[in-house]
């Protein structure tokens, strides 16, 4: 007699090590995002060339949704919040965070500090559980100023497109942390150990965070990325010309943050990269770069910079 299927997989967390921080991936599920509309000056012929070279889905594109935690031993910071399930408006897929955070031993309401990287519904609605309530109800939230303003704008909720209902998700996501609001600039140290660098484009005020202990350092890009392949085969690409508040400065955003990652040999985070989205840039002899995804392993130690 056979066995039955179990169609069940391992919990959607994995955890690395920078310096003395201790990281954890936490997956939230993914989007099962159509190509129209993306890539709008890509062209087409490359687009298929690369999906044929890397075996990638023809009709779609697979975004895993990759908040982080990290430890500094004096605060635990969450970065970015997932969709949540309170408003899950982008697919079936998401929502898994608060699942896979248990899984992982990490507790809600040991967090200390929510970093918004920007204010899109996958990066916020995340804050609040299904019955409206804090998810992380000891945390402050840190939020891009320039973002905040841009997302927070209830003249946006007389809008009959995107922007009025994710404002509207917005704002009810971010209503019970009201008093716990810190607003960062791009630039600024708001706690030890991180800076925050700005990646505009894809959102007006989106910025990337950088963790940084003994030397090792960590970026978390938000959605200066999108995609492992296409993204860094081709910075100049606009991500899409419909949800990009500025994609001519989103693609800018996308080649800076590259340079960065090769230039300080950091560790690369991508929140919509295949899970955990963690790994290196290299530079190509063409002047575009490749992603090394790492190899996820039951080991917990240095990664692939290790000394």
């Amino acid at each position: 007699m056979a066995a039955p299927r179990l169609n069940t997989q391992v919990p959607g967390w994995y955890r690395f090590l920078i310096g003395e921080f201790e990281c954890t991936i936490i997956w939230d599920g993914y989007i099962h995002h159509l190509y129209d509309g993306l890539f709008p000056n890509g062209d087409p012929a490359e687009v298929q060339r690369l999906q044929e070279a890397y075996r990638l889905p023809l009709d779609h594109i697979p975004m895993d949704l990759n908040p982080a935690l990290v430890n500094t031993a004096d605060r635990l910071f969450v970065v970015d919040t997932g969709m949540g399930q309170k408003r899950p408006i982008m697919g079936d897929f998401t929502g898994k965070m608060a699942q896979n955070m248990a899984s992982a031993g990490l507790h809600q309401a040991d967090v200390d500090v929510v970093l918004i990287t920007h204010m899109h519904p996958d990066h916020t609605f995340g804050l609040i559980r299904p019955d409206g309530s804090k998810t992380y109800p000891n945390a402050d939230l840190v939020v891009p100023r320039i973002d905040w303003e841009e997302w927070t704008d209830t003249r946006n909720l007389g809008r009959d497109d995107f922007r009025g209902v994710w404002t509207e998700g917005i704002l009810e996501a971010v209503a019970p942390y009201r008093d716990r609001i810190r607003l960062v600039e791009p630039g600024e140290q708001p706690f030890a150990g991180v800076s925050v660098m700005s990646v505009a484009g894809h959102s007006s005020g989106q910025c990337a965070y950088i963790f940084e202990s003994n030397g090792e350092k960590v970026i978390f890009t938000g959605d200066a990325t999108h995609h492992h392949v296409f993204d860094p085969h081709h910075p100049e690409w606009f991500f899409h010309n419909e949800f990009d508040s500025n994609p001519a400065q989103g693609a800018e955003a996308k080649a800076t943050v590259f340079r960065k990652a090769v230039d300080e040999r950091l560790r690369f985070h991508g929140y919509h990269f295949p899970y955990p989205g963690l790994g290196i840039i290299i530079p190509a002899d063409d002047g575009s770069f490749r992603y090394l995804p790492d190899m996820p392993t039951p080991r917990l130690g240095p990664g692939r910079f290790g000394t």
